[in-house]
């Protein structure tokens, strides 16, 4: 009887070993949980019972512990982020979040280029990130939508197009804070806007769930919205924390519809990861004056796939040791030099770099792609190169220091310009403090050490007059950058022989950004001035005005700016409140439909907005005016 009981016990045991290898992670790292994470539900729908069992001591065999017939309860999984990527060039942002329980919180997930057209491959994603059969049904427990752009809401927007009864999965709640569709507030000259076919398509999941055909208006700012944010809306979701930090506001205008994107901050255990989204300059600068160095957290989302997004003091508060870069190949090669990458990725690492780490995940540089989007085996072989488990710890990385700019003190050259509030001085035929050489790759600051490296070839070169530059973009340090974004500011740029090579424009000084550039319009051979918020100043005559000419630009917020030529006032507009929020500044241009040949003889700076009467002073010392 003892050796039968014995033998019953071997195969009770023998079955409950089967059934929990059913249930363990596969090789990929999923987990074979029900799609909304609980245990299997009883024929009343109702989840089953959780196991309960009597204390053990150490003596207690296996099979004693466990009673017959009863339920084993799931184990749990570690928390993890998935930046998804179904390829390497098209743009998107897709972020995943599994809880232990194998709840899911989706942040947009939206695609645009080759994808944009093709089935959605969310679905499968998801079911592979739980660790599920082709078709099994699956739940999100939250969707965030950041804002209106399609490489961020597309995808969805293609999910629930094809949404019906029959669908083997539900969304169960769908959060974002969009202005309100045609209203004053906002901006629809945003070309790649696909707000229309998301409106039109939550509506039809709306009716198939029975949540009304107006489901798109109900979910709109119902939970994100200004009081909400203000009062400090946090959700909270099987044990991971979201808290609301921004979300669009009128006062930020309508020139930029990625400063509209809410921004969400996760806490995972002792960890915070924050998404900026799209978040633009303006945004950026509204997020750091609310909660400074109060935004602190260990993982950070670059802003706008990392280029053109929040500006540098934005990062330093977050002061993360990680980011994510939801960024495609050919924005983070960036080999026509368009982008502001370059200058993000010297921000967060003091130098340009090109490959990823754990330190800077980088969705476009994974090891491998899903060749089939929606067939689950075909992503659960590329997975895991997505994912991040909590807690993510990793040691500190020392953050190198640039090299063209030096805070050594430094004695400034004499000279006879206007000394008053200048920042900045480059003297093209003084290329160094000690002198003038033509082999320099730095130029040098005369007067407050701000030196810059200069792209150096063929084309791009010290002469004895000045910086010969052609084709190619010339970056100014951060000192320069922060002086044009200050309250007020001047720019004079002393020009030689000036020769227009591209079709479009002749862009000599501009934010990488946009929010400032000064050029000629070469249709209508003008020399355009345009400031963010802003009308645009333009004269006529562009071509013959560049050359050997100063050419003088004083600024002031709730002001004036104007442009001088040659000490002589040719144009001015009213200028509104508020800090252009530029990017990384530069002069020159590596876009062929925006290049020229001239050299720059002279580049000042100030931080304020010289008088008329200063501005001709300073011509007259280059030698221009009576």
């Amino acid at each position: 009887m003892k050796k039968m009981k014995a033998l019953l016990s071997v195969l009770l045991l023998a079955c409950m070993c089967l059934s929990l290898l059913a249930c363990t992670p596969d090789a990929q790292g999923g987990d074979q949980t029900q799609g909304d994470g609980t245990t299997a539900p009883t024929e009343q729908g109702t989840p089953a019972p959780e196991e309960t069992t009597e204390q053990t001591t150490e003596e207690q065999t296996t099979e004693e512990q466990t009673t017959e017939g009863e339920p084993e309860k799931p184990a749990t999984t570690p928390v993890a982020l998935y930046q998804l990527a179904p390829e390497r060039d098209s743009l998107l942002q897709s972020y995943v979040i599994k809880t232990e329980n194998g709840k899911l919180i989706v942040i947009d997930g939206g695609i645009d280029g080759a994808g944009k057209d093709r089935a959605p491959y969310m679905p499968t994603a998801l079911r592979s990130v739980l660790g599920l059969g082709q078709d099994e049904y699956f739940e999100v427990e939250a969707w965030f939508l950041s804002h209106a752009h399609k490489d961020h809401m597309y995808e969805l927007s293609k999910m629930l197009s094809e949404y019906s009864a029959e669908s083997n999965y539900k969304i169960n709640n769908i959060y974002f804070d969009f202005p309100e569709f045609g209203s004053a507030e906002y901006p629809v000259q945003n070309g790649d806007m696909e707000i229309s076919k998301i409106r039109e398509n939550i509506n039809k999941y709306g009716e198939v769930i029975g949540a009304g055909a107006n489901y798109y208006d109900t979910l709109n700012g119902a939970v994100i919205n200004t009081e909400a944010v203000a009062k400090g809306l946090t959700l909270e979701i099987d044990g991971v924390r979201i808290e609301v930090l921004q979300t669009w506001d009128p006062a930020d205008g309508t020139s930029n519809l990625n400063d509209t994107s809410i921004v969400l901050r996760m806490t995972i255990g002792e960890q915070k990861v924050l998404f900026l989204n799209d978040l633009g300059a303006i945004g950026g600068r509204r997020l750091l004056a609310t909660y400074g160095d109060a935004l602190k957290s260990d993982i950070v989302q670059m802003a706008h796939h990392g280029q053109g997004g929040v500006n540098k003091d934005v990062y330093e508060a977050i002061d993360a040791q990680v980011h994510l870069w939801p960024t495609p190949l050919w924005v983070w090669k960036n080999e026509n030099g368009t982008y502001q990458i370059d200058e993000v990725r010297k921000w967060v690492f003091g130098k340009n770099f090109l490959e990823a780490s754990e330190y800077d995940i980088v969705a476009s540089l994974y090891e491998k792609y899903p060749t089939r989007l929606t067939e689950v085996a075909y992503w659960n072989r590329v997975i895991d190169c997505m994912r991040i488990e909590f807690p993510y710890i990793l040691p500190e990385r020392e953050i190198e220091t640039t090299e063209a700019e030096t805070n050594a003190p430094i004695e400034p050259v004499e000279h006879d310009y206007v000394k008053d509030g200048l920042v900045a001085y480059y003297n093209g035929a003084q290329s160094t403090r000690d002198g003038h050489d033509k082999d320099a790759a730095v130029w040098q600051d005369l007067v407050g050490g701000h030196d810059m490296a200069i792209t150096k070839n063929e084309t791009n070169y010290f002469t004895d007059a000045g910086l010969r530059a052609s084709q190619a973009k010339h970056e100014f340090p951060e000192a320069v950058v922060n002086t044009v974004n200050g309250e007020a500011f001047t720019i004079e740029l002393l020009f030689g022989e000036f020769t227009s090579i591209g079709n479009n424009f002749n862009t000599f000084i501009s934010s990488a950004d946009d929010h400032f550039a000064l050029f000629r319009r070469n249709s209508e051979d003008v020399l355009e001035l345009k400031t963010l918020g802003n009308g645009r100043i333009k004269i006529k005559d562009g071509l013959n005005l560049l050359q050997n000419s100063l050419i003088t630009i004083t600024y002031a917020q709730s002001g004036e700016c104007c442009i001088y030529v040659n000490g002589v006032l040719a144009g001015q507009i009213a200028t509104a409140a508020g800090s252009l929020s530029a990017g990384n500044f530069f002069i020159g241009h590596s876009d062929g439909a925006k290049t020229f040949d001239t050299t720059y003889r002279s580049i000042r700076f100030y931080d304020r907005a010289l008088t008329a009467e200063e501005v001709l002073a300073n011509a007259k010392v280059d030698g221009f005016g009576n």
